[in-house]
């Protein structure tokens, strides 16, 4: 069997691609994956077919514009008009460069910034990826609506913006990409076939998305997707490590440039006054004192569980490991999807009450930081939660339903926990 896997965005976009290709080439597959030559090296790394998308993805939160909206909002449409937007003919070639990539294979694997190529009709069977629940359900709104007491009416109208922003993404795109080949254009909304006609595979363990019980059978919560590779710990770390209490670990990915320096003293102050050290996982230039330990580089997988807790975004990748390594949470919500992930870990009783990046104070984030370091419960919620993400088996979930839809042995189902 062969499988085409399409992702655009920054690493973290990127790497559970690659947990899912090394699965998938492990069980005797051939995996083509199709991104921008920023992540050529990893892919080859992963023993996959590297196959490029046209552009360069870079990190959108060094622009100023980005940083400048995100200080005021962390809305999705707020950061999104601040992102360049690339032209209908620059999408048009991408896609064109997507549709490529399939040829020949058995099935497809997109995400939203990929979804058009399906949506194009790439001529084979395709399914997409999901990193928050984005199929209809009649027992609460679309992703980024509120809760609010208004009935059905207002939540099929809430997954019907929904379906529709999904599609606006790469609509004219589309259609012209279809017009060029002599196709006719897309009618209607192709998001509403999602979980219906093309399977989703929410890539997110069923102890924090419990899939709603009126979800159709293609809509999938598969278990988080890990990319575990060996790793050799700088000796300085595990010298820092083994030298006193477990430290608390400060890591917020690519999104750094929006607050960087400014958060970094006020964690610090805060992890100092709950009389803890601290690694840092990069994080802004400059020396630092004896308490604290900079990573440029790290493995969460080894890192996270010789932590006594982790102070993050609240990013899909680093929520997974976090969870795996059975470790409590502090959340400092920055953007998008990061509040969803911050209120949810926040009502499973596994991380201390997030502090979102826009209006933090230093009251807010010391009490936050003692209350997850002092609060033995939390503690013991994150501890035994770690074993359940682990038996998800994500990977391997995902693997066997892509298996089944192609050998047409699908169960008719919905998988969560890793059965059907």
């Amino acid at each position: 069997m062969k499988v085409a896997l399409l992702a655009f965005g920054s690493r973290g976009d990127i790497q559970p691609f690659l947990a899912l290709g090394t699965g998938l080439r492990a069980r005797g597959h051939e995996v083509d994956l199709a991104t921008t030559t920023d992540f050529k090296a990893m892919v080859e790394q992963a023993d996959l077919n590297f196959r490029e998308i046209p552009g360069r993805t870079g990190n959108y939160f060094e622009l100023p514009q980005v940083i400048k909206a995100l200080r005021k909002s962390s809305s999705l449409m707020r950061a999104s008009r601040a992102i360049p937007t690339p032209t209908v003919d620059e999408v048009v070639a991408a896609l064109d460069a997507m549709h490529e990539a399939t040829q020949g294979a058995d099935f497809m694997v997109n995400e939203m910034l990929t979804r058009g190529a399906g949506y194009a009709d790439p001529g084979v069977p395709w399914g997409t990826v999901a990193w928050w629940p984005i199929v209809p359900t009649g027992q609460s709104p679309a992703f980024g609506f509120p809760k609010l007491p208004l009935g059905a009416p207002y939540i099929r109208f809430s997954h019907f913006v929904a379906a529709q922003f999904d599609w606006a993404i790469s609509r004219a795109a589309v259609n012209k990409l279809r017009k060029g080949k002599g196709l006719p254009p897309v009618k209607g909304t192709p998001a509403k076939k999602l979980g219906i006609k093309h399977p989703v595979f929410h890539a997110t363990s069923p102890s924090v998305v419990v899939p709603p019980s009126d979800w159709p059978a293609r809509a999938h919560v598969t278990g988080y997707w890990f990319w575990d590779r060996p790793w050799e710990p700088p000796a300085d770390l595990v010298d820092f490590l083994d030298s006193g209490e477990k430290p608390v670990t400060l890591t917020l990915g690519s999104t750094w440039p929006v607050y960087g320096e400014e958060t970094f003293e006020r964690v610090l102050k805060a992890v100092r006054k709950a009389g803890r050290r601290m690694v840092l996982v990069d994080g802004p230039d400059g020396d630092l004192p004896d308490d604290v330990f900079r990573a440029r580089e790290m493995d969460y997988s080894w890192l996270f569980p010789r932590t006594a807790a982790v102070i993050h975004h609240g990013g899909p990748g680093t929520v997974a490991e976090v969870l795996r390594a059975g470790v409590p949470s502090v959340v400092l919500p920055c953007f998008a999807d990061h509040p969803y992930r911050a209120a949810r870990l926040l009502e499973m009783g596994v991380s201390s009450p997030p502090v979102p990046l826009v209006g933090l104070t230093q009251e807010q984030l010391d009490s936050s930081v003692s209350t997850v370091l002092s609060d033995p419960q939390i503690t013991e919620r994150a501890a035994a939660l770690g074993p359940r993400i682990v038996d998800d088996r994500g990977v391997e979930t995902t693997c066997e339903l892509i298996e089944g839809y192609v050998n047409g042995t699908e169960s008719g189902e919905r998988t969560a926990s890793g059965t059907a």
